[in-house]
C-alpha cells in the first residue's frame, strides 16, 4: 500500500532575475528587444533636432548658340536648419517619445509576464497531474477489489453477469484514465521544456496574496498599457494641432566655390524664417479624426476596466468555491477516520473482511489527494490575478 502525506505546496518563487529561468536564447531575444525599444526612444526624443548636411557640386555649362563653354566650377558646402519654435510642437515631440517608451516597456514587460505565467501554470499542471496519477492508482486498486468481490458474488449466485461485466468495464476505464493522465503529464513536461531548461522540481512556487480590487485595476498591465495609448494619442493630437500654428526656423550655410579661371570664393549665410499654414482643406477632418481616436481609446479603456472588474469577481467566486470544496473534503476525511477506526475493530473481531478496510483506507487516500489537487486549483486561480498586475515599470 502506498503512503501519502498531505502538505502545503512550497511557497517562494526563486526569481532573483525572473527571466533567469527562461531558456538562454529566449532571454537573449527579450533583452535585444528591450534595447531596440531604448534606441527607438533615443531616436524619437531627438527627432526635432536639425541635421547638418554636406553638399558638393561639379558643373560646366555650354552655350549651343555661341558655341561657348564655361569654366569648370566646383563647390562644397555645409548647411544647417533648426526649428526653434513650433507652438509647443517641440515639447510635444519630446513628450511623445517618453510616452512611447513607457508604452513599449509595458508591452515588453507584458510579454515577459506571459512567458513566466505559461511556465508557472504549466508547472502547476505538472504537479497536479502527478498527484492525479498517484490518486488514480488508488482508484484502480479499489476497482480491482470491487471486481474481485463481484466475481465472488457472481460465483455465489448473488449478482448477475451484468453487474460483473460492469465491474470489468469500470476497471478497464480506470486503466485507460491512468494512461491518459500519464500522456497528459508527458505533454506538459514537453511544454515546460520549450520555455526553460529547468525541471519542474527545480522551480519553487509563488506565495500568493489576493490584491484588493482597487489595486488590481490600478496595477493591471493591460489597463496600464491601454491607458498609455490614450496618452500617446492625446499627445499626437496636440502635435497635429501645433503643426497648423506658427513655426520659426533658423538656418545657416557655408559654401566654398572653386572656378578654373576665377578667384576662389567662400560664402556664408544665416537666416531666420517663420511659416504658418493658412489653408489646408484636410485640416478639420484630420484634427477631428485625431480627437475621435483619443475618445475611442478612452472608451476602450473603460470597457476593459469593466471586463477586468467582472473577471476579478469571477476569479474570487471560483476561489471561494475551491475553499468550500476544501471544507467538504476535510469533513469527509474526518468521517473516513471514524469509519476506518470502527472497521479496524470489527475486522479484528472477524466481523468484516480485509477488503472493506482496504477500500476505506484507499478512499481516504483518494480524498487526501483531492485536498492537494484542490489547493493547486486555487493557486491556478491566484496566478490569474498575480500575473495581471506583476510588473516593475
Amino acid at each position: 500500500m502506498k503512503k501519502i502525506l498531505v502538505f502545503p505546496i512550497l511557497c517562494s518563487f526563486l526569481f532573483s532575475n525572473e527571466l533567469d529561468i527562461v531558456q538562454k536564447d529566449k532571454k537573449e531575444l527579450r533583452e535585444i528587444e528591450k534595447k531596440v525599444i531604448q534606441k527607438n526612444y533615443e531616436s524619437l526624443k531627438n527627432d526635432w533636432v536639425g541635421n547638418i548636411d554636406l553638399n558638393s557640386n561639379l558643373s560646366k555649362s555650354y552655350n549651343f548658340k555661341d558655341e561657348i563653354s564655361s569654366d569648370m566650377s566646383r563647390s562644397t558646402g555645409l548647411s544647417y536648419s533648426q526649428s526653434i519654435f513650433q507652438s509647443g510642437g517641440i515639447e510635444y515631440s519630446i513628450q511623445y517619445a517618453k510616452e512611447q517608451l513607457y508604452s513599449d516597456l509595458i508591452s515588453w514587460e507584458n510579454e515577459n509576464i506571459l512567458i513566466l505565467e505559461t511556465i508557472y501554470e504549466t508547472l502547476l499542471n505538472i504537479k497536479k497531474l502527478r498527484f492525479q496519477i498517484e490518486q488514480s492508482d488508488y482508484l484502480l486498486e479499489n476497482k480491482e477489489i470491487e471486481l474481485v468481490l463481484k466475481k465472488i458474488q457472481y460465483e455465489a449466485g448473488k449478482v448477475d453477469i451484468i453487474e460483473l461485466n460492469n465491474a470489468i468495464i469500470s476497471q478497464n476505464n480506470q486503466k485507460k484514465e491512468n494512461i491518459s493522465l500519464k500522456n497528459s503529464l508527458k505533454e506538459k513536461e514537453f511544454e515546460l521544456s520549450k520555455y526553460t531548461n529547468l525541471k519542474y522540481n527545480q522551480i519553487k512556487l509563488i506565495d500568493f496574496k489576493i490584491p484588493d480590487k482597487k489595486k488590481f485595476l490600478e496595477n493591471n498591465l493591460n489597463i496600464r498599457y491601454e491607458n498609455s495609448k490614450v496618452q500617446l494619442l492625446n499627445t499626437s493630437y496636440k502635435q497635429l494641432k501645433s503643426s497648423y500654428l506658427p513655426q520659426v526656423k533658423v538656418s545657416s550655410s557655408v559654401n566654398y566655390q572653386d572656378n578654373e579661371n576665377e578667384d576662389n570664393r567662400t560664402n556664408g549665410t544665416v537666416g531666420l524664417s517663420m511659416t504658418m499654414p493658412i489653408f489646408d482643406i484636410t485640416k478639420d477632418s484630420k484634427l477631428e479624426k485625431s480627437k475621435l481616436e483619443v475618445l475611442k481609446q478612452k472608451v476602450n479603456l473603460q470597457d476593459l476596466k469593466n471586463q477586468l472588474s467582472y473577471e476579478y469577481e469571477q476569479i474570487l467566486t471560483q476561489i471561494d468555491t475551491f475553499e468550500s470544496y476544501e471544507t467538504t473534503i476535510k469533513e469527509n476525511l474526518k468521517l473516513y477516520d471514524d469509519l476506518i477506526l470502527v472497521n479496524q475493530s470489527s475486522n479484528n473481531a472477524g466481523m468484516t473482511s480485509d477488503y472493506d478496510l482496504e477500500i476505506l483506507q484507499n478512499t481516504k487516500k483518494i480524498n487526501e489527494y483531492d485536498l492537494v489537487i484542490n489547493d493547486i486549483n486555487k493557486k491556478l486561480q491566484y496566478s490569474k490575478l498575480y500575473f495581471k498586475t506583476k510588473a516593475n515599470i
